[in-house]
């Protein structure tokens, strides 16, 4: 299910975005920690979401979605999510991979584990509109909007 492509969006991302629901109807926040986790799993640092916990616990369909914003392509990856916490079969695996990526800015206490049952690529409509550009123009073109200089 998560193929190089997803993969390689998913690490050019800084951010992903964590939709759930509620009886007040969506909800979508900002993920600063995830990662790709074997064939059918996306891991996300719980860092300071109690409404994403209880939207979870009360329904655990999920779309879990990031863009590189240079490129202007990304993923929305849909399933089902598990709050883990120390003790869970698996909890420790996962938070090892979590935790070195967030350093010492924060301890990793618990996490979702999203089993991803269906994968939807995202595309700006400039890709629709102009069929032939291609994704270096969008990128320059990005780079540019945002003031942003390539590193040599």
């Amino acid at each position: 299910m998560l193929n190089d492509d997803i993969r390689d969006y998913a690490n050019r991302s800084v951010l992903c975005w964590l939709a759930t629901t509620s009886g007040d109807g969506p909800s979508v926040s900002p993920k600063e920690i995830f990662a790709c986790f074997g064939e059918d799993r996306i891991i996300i640092a719980n860092i300071a979401s109690p409404n994403s916990v209880k939207n979870i616990r009360d329904e655990p369909r999920v779309c879990v979605s990031f863009v590189d914003v240079f490129s202007q392509k990304g993923w929305q990856l849909y399933g089902d999510a598990v709050l883990l916490r120390a003790g869970d079969d698996g909890f420790e695996d996962r938070k090892a991979i979590l935790q070195k990526m967030a350093g010492d800015a924060f301890r990793v206490a618990t996490l979702w584990d999203v089993t991803v049952t269906k994968a939807k690529e995202i595309i700006a409509p400039s890709y629709r509109f102009n069929p032939d550009v291609k994704e270096a123009d969008m990128r320059e073109s990005a780079m540019r909007t945002y003031g942003v200089k390539p590193v040599d």
